[in-house]
């Protein structure tokens, strides 16, 4: 059991990764006042900003903690309690580039955390995160690791591979299934569902969306497992009356709109069972609608992320840590916006670990110690977890139905084999990885979008010299 846990460093601080909620809810959690808080960024400018917010925050909510701002890692992260990790580099620009040059070879796809777009994500993320992981087993050993950085899988499993350090994945794309949910349940639960329901990318939709989210989270409770963004629906109760709604959810799923998340419905018909994360997601870890030339993702209207949005949210984020730091704008507001927002849970998750609270989570991505019993030990599983002063344990879910795991297990392998190129900046990995990628048919398309990903890239990617 790890006692007296009071120091905290957030490295990406000055990110949009590391949002104003997640701080706010730092600041507000009573079990962690009086704590230092050691915000950490290359941004230096970014990450002074912060700062001057949450020291505001700090006085007005007489928080008591201690805070400060560095662009030097290894200057705070001595003796450090707790290690929040979320990094970021050259996001968006990135991304673009990654799914366009899979256009290039036929595969179109969401280029995030899976296919081969999640390949070259995750080596970029995985070399900037080496050498934080050496400081940390040099500095701060028996801190506790909070990773919020995707991809989410193949992050964790570095932290696995690299250092004996405990640590837990987090992600808040559970709630998904409950804007699903929403949608399909709309008139029973007296919930008023838009004519068109899709989840689209832009500020007018996503309000809904996370507005249904929470009307809906007060009607069901939902318990899944799987791996990041590719878990399944393993229970639906109802939250008042704990009726098991499995089988009326799973029917009221098939009579939506067909335009509704239409790969999540195709994949319920086919396999029987409910993916989680919504269409965007699921998409990255099957071959369903990558081919480019049979125009699949235009099939399936899978909802590409928007680079323009993500640039506007970025923009009105630091808008507003100026007018909260120069006084136009009253901080009150984040207390408001923490139960409009989805968040990952990061305070609770520290105050239940010092403060020996047994609380329970929706989902923690930590390794498989039987909690899946037909994936891998030590694999990287998303699991319902209870979360004390002895860590973290993922509830024991059983098996999941065996063409679900066969699906997550070829995700292990990519996961394994991401880790090892990376660490090893070996080409043969990445040939062997992308020969096993379900997006990719061709041997020859393996190879020569392996080179080009890492030389286009090359510049993140030290290990590879």
């Amino acid at each position: 059991m790890k006692i007296n846990r009071k120091k905290i460093v957030v490295i990406g601080a000055g990110s949009s990764s590391f949002g104003l909620s997640t701080l706010a809810e730092l600041m507000l959690s009573e079990d962690l006042h009086g704590m230092e808080l050691a915000l950490v960024d290359i941004n230096t400018d970014g990450v002074n900003q912060i700062r001057e917010l949450a020291e505001i925050m700090n006085q007005q909510w007489s928080a008591g903690m201690k805070i400060s701002a560095t662009g030097d890692r290894q200057e705070v992260l001595k003796n450090a309690d707790y290690v929040i990790i979320c990094i970021a580099i050259d996001r968006e620009k990135c991304w673009k580039k990654d799914y366009e040059i899979a256009l290039k070879y036929n595969i179109s796809h969401y280029a995030e955390n899976g296919g081969p777009g999640g390949f070259i994500h995750s080596a970029r993320n995985i070399s900037m995160l080496l050498p934080i992981l050496e400081d940390i087993n040099k500095l701060c050993p028996k801190a506790f690791i909070i990773n919020l950085t995707n991809p989410m899988q193949r992050i964790c499993n570095t932290i696995k591979r690299v250092s004996e350090l405990d640590f837990v994945g987090v992600c808040d794309q559970l709630y998904f299934i409950y804007f699903i949910l929403g949608t399909a349940f709309g008139n029973e639960i007296g919930i008023k569902v838009r004519k068109d329901p899709r989840f689209l990318w832009t500020e007018d939709q996503l309000d809904y969306h996370f507005r249904l989210i929470n009307q809906t989270r007060e009607f069901f409770t939902v318990k899944a497992a799987g791996i990041n963004h590719f878990t399944w629906v393993l229970d639906i109760r109802d939250k008042k009356t704990g009726r098991d709604m499995f089988e009326v959810a799973r029917k009221k799923l098939m009579e939506l709109p067909p335009e509704f998340e239409p790969l999540t419905q195709e994949m319920i018909k086919i396999f029987g069972q409910i993916p989680v994360a919504g269409d965007c997601h699921i998409s990255e870890y099957v071959p369903y609608v990558s081919q480019l030339s049979a125009e699949t993702f235009k099939k399936y209207d899978i909802q590409m992320y928007s680079f323009d949005w993500g640039n506007r949210t970025r923009e009105m984020m630091w808008k507003d840590i100026s007018e909260m730091t120069q006084g136009k704008k009253s901080i009150e507001s984040l207390k408001s916006s923490i139960n409009e927002a989805i968040t990952e849970e990061v305070a609770l998750i520290i105050a239940s670990l010092e403060k020996n609270k047994n609380n329970y989570v929706e989902t923690v991505n930590i390794p498989n110690q039987g909690s899946i019993c037909n994936l891998p030990a030590g694999a990287i599983v998303e699991v319902p977890g209870i979360i004390g002063g002895n860590g973290i344990t993922g509830l024991a879910i059983g098996e999941l139905p065996e063409p679900i795991a066969e699906l997550c297990r070829r995700q292990v392998v990519l996961n394994d084999l991401t880790v090892d190129a990376v660490i090893e900046g070996d080409m043969n990995s990445v040939y062997k990885l992308f020969a096993l990628e379900p997006m990719i048919s061709d041997l020859s398309t393996a190879r020569k979008l392996a080179d080009e990903y890492v030389k286009e890239f090359r510049e993140y990617l030290p290990t590879f010299e």
